[in-house]
């Protein structure tokens, strides 16, 4: 767990210090970025370094205190374009983990994980990193 960790740290670092990367085919792609969302679930904000990231709720389920919920996701960072599509459960602490595939573009079927923290609740902002798995890893 703590080598785990310590490699997430690094990719982090590293993304945010060289906007997405990609050292190796097999290596995750990270793409730090930060986004807005408005009441009828369409967010909008900036991915990597100068990119674009830009998102649709396609379903919600409430269930408890937390929500299940899918998503179409669009990202630009560079070289890299794809859509993807999501699955999430909004956690009541205030972060939200997804899960999907590209279906479109830059690594079409390579798998997808983000993670978003609230940054601030009556703006609805969020910023977190995906990363994309390419196919070959």
């Amino acid at each position: 767990m703590r080598k785990w960790i310590a490699a997430a740290v690094l990719a982090t670092a590293a993304a945010v210090a060289t906007g997405s990367t990609a050292a190796a085919s097999s290596a995750p792609i990270v793409i730090p970025y930060a986004k807005q969302c408005d009441a009828n679930g369409h967010c909008v904000g900036t991915a990597g370094s100068g990119g674009t990231i830009e998102m649709q709720v396609t379903s919600f389920r409430a269930t408890g205190d937390a929500a299940h919920l899918t998503f179409t996701e669009w990202v630009t960072d560079g070289d890299v374009s794809f859509r993807a599509e999501m699955s999430a459960t909004l956690s009541p602490a205030g972060f939200i983990v997804l899960n999907g595939t590209v279906t479109e573009g830059s690594f079409a079927g390579a798998q997808v994980h983000q993670r978003s923290n609230l940054v601030d609740p009556v703006a609805n902002t969020w910023m977190g990193e995906l990363r994309i798995m390419p196919a070959s890893a």
